[in-house]
């Protein structure tokens, strides 16, 4: 026969809590603006491009590629600009009329 005791013991502790930082969430995804691609913006990004590239065709076919790429989304970065990314917690609100707004609204109060 087994017997089993349980003994409960009470804890009592003193917590003191100080301040903690909150991690904020990471907004997204930065994207270049590519739709800020102006005709002064395209003028800008090819000059930008031409004096920045090196185009001679040495190496392999991956590295070149890889070298244009990254020249190509630098110069697109510093001349359109890139967004902070996030947003698209109400990614399809464009096309809502003054009454989806509303209800949509009366629906987040309540």
């Amino acid at each position: 026969m087994y017997m089993y005791v349980c003994i409960h013991r009470l804890l009592v502790t003193d917590v003191m809590i100080q301040g903690f930082n909150v991690k904020k969430r990471n907004g997204g995804v930065v994207r270049v603006k590519w739709w800020n691609l102006t005709k002064e913006n395209v003028v800008k990004l090819v000059g930008k491009i031409k004096s920045e590239a090196s185009w001679k065709l040495t190496g392999d076919a991956d590295e070149i590629w890889d070298g244009k790429a990254q020249c190509i989304r630098r110069s697109a970065r510093e001349v359109v600009g890139v967004s902070k990314g996030g947003g698209g917690r109400r990614r399809e609100a464009w096309w809502w009329n003054e009454g989806v707004r509303e209800k949509v609204r009366d629906k987040h109060k309540a």
